[in-house]
């Protein structure tokens, strides 16, 4: 027997590849004794198996979580409510059925409109803050980011408090001053809806513009300002092409915002009969026996409409990129406004006043108050209500603790599931991650009322039944708000070199010890960011929760929406600031851990580099 054949080698053609040597590195499993190679062996097949089980587990979550309930959606629309048959009737009736696409005409009329006003005042905004030298820009980012935070239709609440048309505090001001009985605003109209949706949208594209105005390197428009280009001619010439794709994309998320909020247009359209698509669908969920099946028709458009539009952002993007070529980083340099400060103030408090100011403290008053009809006079303050919320209802007790624990358990796993597909796909481990990707991010596209009508559907029937349960709700809670965590670990992922994990791996450790000892400790404090960018809409939610929960489900959202169906508008205030101050606490800690850490590596650096 030649040595060649000799059952200690193998042929150089049939390489052993060990789990912890990356493609090019493996050495020659012809190089090694009998034992190691079958030990080789051993570890690349449990190192595939144990990759084949991680895709399963994903791969049966996320159909559980996103492809189960959109497939009974679509099932489900092509059926009739009255005889369960097969039938095209229910689209049939969307189109024409004036009860029926009118809603969707009110829906596209409100989405373009918040989109446009959105864009002109966020686009502005976040120029003043980012580039000028605008005074109180510190407080005026702070306030927007605090509209982020704020749930929309508290919002709202505010401004019924303000602006209804006979008991609106700046209404009865009005007749006070001007001796009229004719009120001055009506919240109660599509106006007033497109008013609140659109401060309420701007911190989107406020977020995304600022963002990208302050990474933009300095040298474009210095250059052109060496040229002689004034600085209107160098926005148009330079900066506004640049930030150009987040304008687009600020703008298509406030299209998508005005198309699927349920909460403001609840508040505020109901009462005057005004439906749009989002309150249609819950009129559905209203009659008995609930309307599944033409709900889940009625959903279709808004799916088609978001998807057609991140469609076209995609292709737009693609066409249009626009590259940075240097080093540097803005430097401190603000464009001077001189006598246009104050103007400039003015338009920039907009947002923050109308949005947080106003409405905040028309909440806290009336929250404070025996009968909010009396106005804020001091015969008329209380602590009542907030004693009553906290310390002797019990269901605004047990919906504050279930806000908490579903928004932190859900932000959990979606961060969870969000770091490991991001993980996969980055890391190019698993032929299927780009499979992974697709179903992870698909929910970005589905409005957060259209999954509720999905989980409704899949999962309230037998043999399951779980109606009305803490894990449908969170389940939903994950499915909706997955693409966030997905973005952001990935994001992180892509800003650490993955030599640290080749390195651990080429040691012998394994990729689960590599990610624990190396991948996670490095991703720490963008994860509690992350966590906190789940977190919060969660928190604020209501579409989402509006056809899941039961009396003893409920979360701060769904309580005050059906509190203030009943009427008690200090009752509704009070449990809203309790809300508030909740996600403020959590935010407030997340921040204080998150520093606290930063803080102490920078010292461990600093001592490590003493001499």
């Amino acid at each position: 027997m030649s040595p060649d054949q000799h059952p200690s080698r193998i042929d150089s053609r049939h390489r052993c590849v060990c789990p912890f040597y990356e493609p090019g590195s493996v050495p020659m499993a012809s190089s090694l004794p009998m034992s190691a190679a079958r030990s080789a062996l051993d570890g690349y097949r449990r190192h595939h198996a144990f990759r084949l089980i991680v895709l399963v587990i994903l791969l049966a979550v996320l159909a559980l979580l996103i492809v189960q309930p959109l497939g009974w959606i679509v099932f489900n629309s092509f059926h009739d409510d009255d005889t369960g048959q097969w039938t095209l009737r229910n689209y049939v009736q969307i189109f024409a059925s004036t009860s029926l696409w009118a809603p969707l005409f009110n829906s596209l009329l409100l989405a373009t409109a918040v989109a446009v006003i959105s864009t002109l005042l966020g686009v502005p905004l976040a120029w003043l803050v980012a580039r000028t030298d605008m005074p109180m820009r510190g407080f005026i980012r702070l306030f927007t980011m605090a509209a982020f935070v704020t749930p929309s239709f508290i919002g709202a609440l505010g401004w019924i408090l303000l602006a209804a048309p006979n008991s609106g505090w700046l209404n009865v001001g009005w007749r006070v001053l001007s001796g009229t009985d004719w009120p001055l605003l009506n919240i109660y109209s599509m106006i007033g809806t497109i008013f609140v949706c659109s401060i309420y949208t701007v911190p989107y594209t406020f977020t995304l513009v600022s963002s990208a105005l302050e990474e933009m390197p300095v040298e474009l428009e210095d250059a052109a300002t060496t040229l002689g280009s004034g600085v209107v001619r160098t926005m148009r010439s330079v900066t506004i092409p640049l930030v150009m794709p987040a304008v687009l994309v600020g703008f298509i998320l406030s299209f998508i915002q005005g198309m699927t909020l349920f909460g403001v247009p609840a508040f505020l359209l109901t009462p005057s009969g005004t439906l749009v698509v989002t309150t249609k669908l819950a009129e559905f969920y209203q009659l008995f026996p609930p309307a599944l099946y033409m709900s889940a028709a009625y959903c279709m458009p808004l799916i088609a409409i978001t998807g057609m539009l991140f469609y076209a952002r995609r292709r737009i993007l693609g066409r249009r990129q626009f590259t940075t070529v240097g080093g540097k980083g803005r430097a401190g340099r603000k464009i001077r406004l001189r006598a246009w400060r104050l103007p400039a103030l003015a338009f920039a408090l907009i947002v923050p006043v109308t949005a947080v100011v106003m409405p905040y403290i028309a909440i806290v008053l009336v929250s404070l108050s025996r009968a909010w009809g009396l106005g804020p006079v001091p015969s008329n303050l209380t602590l009542h209500w907030y004693r009553w919320a906290i310390f002797e209802n019990a269901e605004t007790q047990r919906a504050i603790v279930n806000s908490l624990v579903y928004a932190g358990v859900a932000a959990s796993f979606c961060m969870m599931i969000g770091i490991l597909v991001a993980y996969i796909v980055e890391r190019k481990l698993l032929r299927s991650a780009g499979l992974l990707a697709a179903l992870v991010t698909i929910p970005i596209i589905i409005p957060g009322i259209v999954l509720s009508v999905g989980f409704f559907s899949a999962y309230t029937r037998q043999p399951l039944n779980l109606y009305g349960t803490a894990t449908l709700i969170i389940a939903a809670f994950v499915a909706t708000f997955l693409p966030i965590a997905y973005s952001q670990a990935g994001s992180i992922l892509k800003g650490i070199s993955p030599d640290l994990e080749r390195a651990a791996r080429s040691v012998g450790a394994s990729e689960a010890r590599t990610f624990a000892s190396i991948t996670a400790p490095l991703m720490r404090g963008g994860l509690v960011a992350g966590w906190l960018l789940v977190f919060i809409p969660i928190m604020r939610e209501l579409s989402v929760a509006i056809f899941l929960v039961s009396p003893r489900t409920n979360v701060m959202t769904t309580l005050i929406y059906n509190y203030k169906d009943g009427g008690n508008y200090e009752a509704v205030c009070a449990a809203s600031a309790l809300l508030l101050f909740a996600t403020l606490i959590v935010v407030l800690l997340s921040r204080f851990v998150t520093e606290g850490a930063a803080y102490r590596r920078r010292n461990a650096a600093s001592l490590g580099a003493a001499p």
